[in-house]
C-alpha cells in the first residue's frame, strides 16, 4: 500500500502530438504569413503544467503512475477498429475522411499523434487501475492529446480518442464497477462522453459548460438520455461571465445533491481549465481559486460516496500563462494540500471581479435548470 493519497500520470510520448503553429492569413484571392503562433491546443501548455507541478512541490508527494499504449480491444469498446486504422493512416499522410470515419479541420495531427494518443488512453486506465486496487484515493492524469470531443469513428475539437469513456468501460469490464458518475467541467460540452452513454442509465454524464457555444447544438439542457438513460445525462449549460460564484453555486445546487442520489462507486472528471477568465476560447471567467472550491466539493463528494476513488483525466485549456495555475489548483485538494500559491494575477480588478460576479442571468439559468432536473432527481 502506498503512502502517497494521490497519483500522477505523465509520459513525454504524450508531447509528440504536436499540432504545430498557425500564421498564414487567408484572403478571398491569395494569402499573407505572420510571425508563427503555436495551436490552441499547444503541447507547450502540458509541459508548462508538468513543471508547475513539478516546481511547486506537488509531484513528489503523488505516486508516478505510468502511461502505457492501449491494446485494440481497451480502444474498441467504443472506437471502430476501422476508425484506429484510418487515424493511424492519417498520421502518416493518408486521408481525412473515408468509410473509417473522419477527422474535423480543427483537430491537427501528426506522425507522433497516433501513439500519443494510445498512450494517453493508457494512462487514463492505468489511473483508473491504481485507484481501484487501493494504491492510491485518486489520481490525476495529465494526458495528452485530450478526448471527450472524440465520437466513435470521428476525431473532432482537438480529441482523437476519448479517454474518458474507455475509462469508464475499462473499470466497468476489469473491476465489475456497476455505476459510474463522470463529470465534465470543461467549457466545451463533452458531445463525445454523451453520445458513448447517452442511453445508459449506470453512467451519469453531468457537463458545466458555456451554452450555445462548442459543439453546436451540443449540451442543451432538453438533452437528458433516451431509453433505459432518460435522466442520467445531466446538462449545466451556463451563461457567459458565471464565475467562480456561479461555478460552486452550480455544484452545490446541482451536481453534488445527484451525486449523492445517484451514489457513484466511481467519480471521473473531465478536467479542462478553459473556462478561466483569460482563455482565448471561451468567455466563463473562473479563477485558480475557482478551480480548487470545485475540486475540493468533487473530493468531498468522493469521500462520501464511494471511498474517494476519484480520476481526473486533463482535457482542453488554452491559456499558456494561466492553465498551468488552475490546474494546480485543482489538484491540491485531492492531496489536501493548499500551498499559498499566488494568483498570477492577484493585484488585477478583473480577478476581484471574477471572484465576486453572481450575476441575475446566472442565478437565472441555475433556477431554470434546477427545475428542469427535478423531473428526475430531488433538487
Amino acid at each position: 500500500m502506498s503512502t502517497q493519497r494521490s497519483g500522477l500520470v505523465f509520459d513525454e510520448r504524450f508531447l509528440a502530438h504536436d499540432t504545430g503553429s498557425e500564421s498564414r492569413v487567408q484572403m478571398r484571392s491569395g494569402f499573407f504569413d505572420l510571425t508563427p503562433e503555436p495551436h490552441p491546443s499547444s503541447a507547450v501548455i502540458t509541459r508548462r503544467i508538468k513543471e508547475f507541478l513539478d516546481g511547486s512541490g506537488l509531484t513528489a508527494q503523488m505516486l508516478p503512475i505510468a502511461a502505457r499504449e492501449a491494446i485494440d480491444e481497451e480502444l474498441l469498446p467504443y472506437h471502430t477498429r476501422e476508425y484506429l486504422a484510418g487515424i493511424r493512416e492519417h498520421c502518416y499522410g493518408g486521408p481525412k475522411e473515408g468509410p473509417w470515419g473522419s477527422i474535423d479541420e480543427e483537430t491537427v495531427l501528426n506522425p507522433g499523434s497516433y501513439e500519443a494518443a494510445r498512450y494517453a488512453v493508457g494512462g487514463a486506465l492505468n489511473a483508473v487501475a491504481t485507484v481501484l486496487q487501493g494504491q492510491v484515493r485518486n489520481a490525476y492524469a495529465l494526458l495528452r492529446p485530450p478526448g471527450h470531443h472524440a465520437l466513435r469513428n470521428q476525431a473532432y475539437g482537438f480529441c482523437i480518442f476519448n479517454n474518458a469513456v474507455l475509462a469508464a468501460q475499462y473499470a466497468r469490464k476489469q473491476f465489475g464497477i456497476e455505476r459510474i458518475m463522470i463529470v465534465d467541467w470543461d467549457v466545451h460540452h463533452g458531445n463525445g462522453i454523451q453520445d458513448a452513454f447517452y442511453a445508459d442509465p449506470d453512467v451519469l454524464f453531468v457537463s458545466l459548460h458555456q451554452q450555445n457555444w462548442f459543439p453546436r447544438l451540443s449540451g442543451e439542457l432538453e438533452q437528458v438520455g433516451c431509453g433505459a438513460g432518460v435522466g442520467t445525462t445531466v446538462n449545466i449549460p451556463l451563461p457567459p461571465g458565471t464565475g467562480d460564484r456561479g461555478y460552486q453555486a452550480a455544484f452545490e445546487q446541482i451536481v453534488l445533491p445527484i451525486g449523492l442520489q445517484f451514489r457513484p462507486q466511481l467519480i471521473l472528471v473531465s478536467a479542462g481549465q478553459d473556462a478561466s477568465w483569460l482563455d482565448p476560447l471561451a468567455q466563463m471567467m473562473m479563477t485558480m481559486d475557482g478551480y480548487r472550491r470545485i475540486s475540493a466539493l468533487l473530493v468531498q463528494l468522493a469521500e462520501e460516496v464511494c471511498e474517494g476513488r476519484l480520476v481526473m483525466v486533463q482535457e482542453g485549456g488554452y491559456s499558456a500563462p494561466y492553465v498551468p495555475y488552475c490546474t494546480v489548483a485543482a489538484v491540491e485538494p485531492l492531496l489536501g494540500a493548499d500551498l499559498g500559491i499566488v494568483d498570477l494575477y492577484a493585484t488585477a480588478p478583473e480577478l476581484e471581479l471574477c471572484q465576486s460576479i453572481f450575476s441575475d442571468e446566472t442565478q437565472r439559468a441555475l433556477q431554470t435548470i434546477r427545475n428542469w432536473q427535478r423531473q428526475w432527481w430531488k433538487l
